[in-house]
């Protein structure tokens, strides 16, 4: 059984960093594939939001990357 965990990481500045919240809490996904679903439905919604007019663009998928969840270590 496979307990990894995935996020979805947005290039803020020169940093990758997971900027999606889920109940005020950073967004993990179960799998790959379902991290992937909601940036493809994330991208859909913001190319929809250009299109009704409500943004001047919308980010580009390799504004995002999709990588293994490693959970911060507190100090």
């Amino acid at each position: 059984m496979d307990s990894q965990k995935w996020e979805v990481l947005t290039l803020t500045g020169n940093h990758w960093e997971n900027t999606w919240e889920l109940d005020c809490e950073p967004e993990i996904f179960d799998s790959y594939g379902d991290a992937d679903a909601a940036l493809v439905e994330h991208l859909r919604e913001c190319q929809w939001a250009v299109d009704e007019g409500d943004m001047s663009d919308a980010p580009s998928r390799d504004a995002f990357r999709i990588a293994p969840y490693v959970a911060a270590v507190a100090v």
